[in-house]
């Protein structure tokens, strides 16, 4: 049975947290009658105060834009920057957000009432999304959201910049997070500004301190910066990297492995040992016997020395002289629980971002779990999607449609900032089985063959029209030769088709009917 602590060493006990606590200017009494209290009073587990655990340190709850200091932030983006370059783990979690979420771009669809202008807004927003958009001249839409993507996730944001060129068309430029700030140059931050993003009283954000190349600022309204990220607080102001909680666990793979890869060439490297008289190498006969060489194959005083021997036959050679003796390490690494630890580390980055099993290592988890793993995959793909649509795309649109509307370039419409934006191909592991079940669905009605199309990463109304186009081509090349539909679009080498093209009026001789023996009845009805 546990042994009940005596009197004295409960009296002890909060003696010593009392002490603990008022080192941490924290109190340990219960503020108020009959109610809960801090430190060893209170009432939940995880807020009392224990020796049996490490201290947290972290500020009291407060806004985050005062919680995430210039410097968290900064040191977060430095590491994670190096990480992106040296991590082949966190490439690979950046290289799928892109290829999946975004692919070649998410293309957008006006969605007005008047189908000859949308085909001319499409028109316009593809081509300018085509060639080089932003203010530089090097990436076009297309590429720019791939590099946005790959900002969010390693600075975990990126703020898009809505400008013009000389001719006044529209532009964009993309400024990366240490762009935006405080300079080193400026005495002190006016007030209402939390790292580089001016608030007024009520919180909202309404405007952008842009550092320049020569250290220099400019203030730009907020309804000409977008900043893409995902939002995780109400009362932040910057983001950090959705990867950030994996910083130690990746620099300590990293350097165990190096660790451990040393280990091993340093065990590799010495090949064998020599125990003898003198422990100089002289070139003498008994010293190349010892080796299997003849020394006439060899120079007199080239290779004099066992490191010089080790040159022609492989590793180092070490000469010991008598009663030396040398001891090797016998390195049991890496082995399998070495191999368990690693995943661990890296499973536990995953965490949160993306699956371990859709990122790393899909082996060992059968059918039901492949599909539970590449769903939520999906869903966060299709996360990302949503806040490039919503902070980015959707106000693009808007800008550079009516920057052509108000140029002439294209006629007014009420509706001219009404988009639809179709997303890459959906993930899938089973494409058989959802061929055939999408067939069904949109046989009953259930789906329609334009969330068909968007799902898998095409232009609804683009192959609709393909579709028409084509059923038009069929029935007028049918017509133009005599011959039936059928014979072009599924055939079937139907003789009733042949015959009637061939004008022969025979009718097709009627079909065979089975009628089973009664001896057949019981196996019929098994059938």
């Amino acid at each position: 049975m546990p042994k009940h602590p005596t009197k004295k060493e409960i009296q002890k006990a909060i003696r010593d947290v009392k002490a603990y606590a008022k080192r941490r200017g924290l109190k340990t009494r219960a503020d108020g009658f009959g109610g809960g209290g801090s430190g060893i009073f209170s009432q939940f587990e995880g807020a009392k105060y224990s020796n049996k655990r490490q201290w947290v340190n972290t500020p009291w709850p407060a806004d985050q834009k005062k919680v995430m200091t210039v410097f968290d932030r900064q040191e977060l983006t430095r590491k994670m920057r190096w990480l992106a370059v040296n991590s082949g783990l966190i490439r690979q979690m950046i290289s799928d957000n892109v290829i999946y979420a975004i692919g070649d771009g998410i293309r957008g669809q006006a969605a007005t009432d008047d189908e000859v202008w949308n085909e001319d807004a499409e028109c316009y927003f593809n081509d300018w999304a085509n060639k080089p958009c932003d203010i530089t001249g090097r990436f076009n839409l297309w590429e720019s959201q791939q590099i946005a993507c790959r900002k969010v996730d390693v600075d975990g944001e990126i703020f898009v910049l809505k400008t013009y060129s000389s001719d006044g068309v529209a532009k964009i430029q993309l400024i990366e997070s240490h762009r935006v700030g405080t300079s080193l140059a400026a005495m002190g931050a006016p007030e209402g500004m939390y790292d580089g993003i001016m608030f007024n009283k009520y919180g909202a954000v309404v405007g952008y301190n842009v550092i320049r190349s020569d250290g220099t600022t400019r203030m730009i309204s907020a309804n000409s910066i977008m900043h893409l990220h995902h939002p995780e607080n109400v009362s932040g102001a910057r983001a950090y990297s959705p990867l950030q909680h994996s910083i130690n666990n990746l620099i300590d793979i990293l350097e165990i492995l190096s660790l451990e890869k040393l280990a091993v060439k340093t065990t590799a490297d010495i090949t064998r040992t020599i125990t003898r008289e003198n422990p100089q190498f002289d070139g003498s006969t008994s010293d190349f016997e010892a080796f299997g060489m003849r020394p006439q194959d060899y120079p007199n005083g080239v290779y004099d020395n066992p490191e010089q021997v080790g040159t022609f036959i492989g590793g180092k050679i070490l000469s010991l002289a008598p009663g030396e003796k040398l001891e090797s390490f016998q390195s049991q690494r890496p082995n399998a629980s070495f191999t368990g630890f690693i995943e661990h580390l890296q499973k536990d980055s995953t965490a949160g971002v993306l699956p371990y099993q859709f990122t790393a290592d899909p082996n060992g988890i059968g059918g039901a779990a492949i599909r539970l793993v590449v769903s939520k995959a999906e869903r966060l793909f299709g996360a990302r999607q949503h806040m490039f649509i919503t902070r980015f795309l959707t106000p693009l649109w808007g800008y550079v449609i009516g920057n052509a509307i108000s140029r002439g370039d294209l006629p007014p419409n009420d509706q001219w900032n009404k988009v639809n934006w179709v997303t890459p191909r959906r993930v899938t592991v089973d494409a058989g089985r959802e061929a055939s079940a999408n067939q069904k669905d949109i046989a009953m009605g259930l789906k329609t063959l334009s969330d068909h199309f968007a799902e898998q990463g095409m232009d609804p109304r683009e192959e609709i029209r393909r579709r028409a186009s084509d059923a038009k081509l069929l029935k007028d090349t049918a017509a133009e030769f005599g011959i039936p539909v059928s014979m072009l679009f599924q055939p079937s080498n139907n003789p009733a088709d042949i015959d009637q093209t061939l004008g022969n009026n025979t009718s097709a001789p009627a079909e065979e009917t089975f009628t089973p023996f009664p001896d057949d009845k019981t196996n019929q009805s098994n059938a």
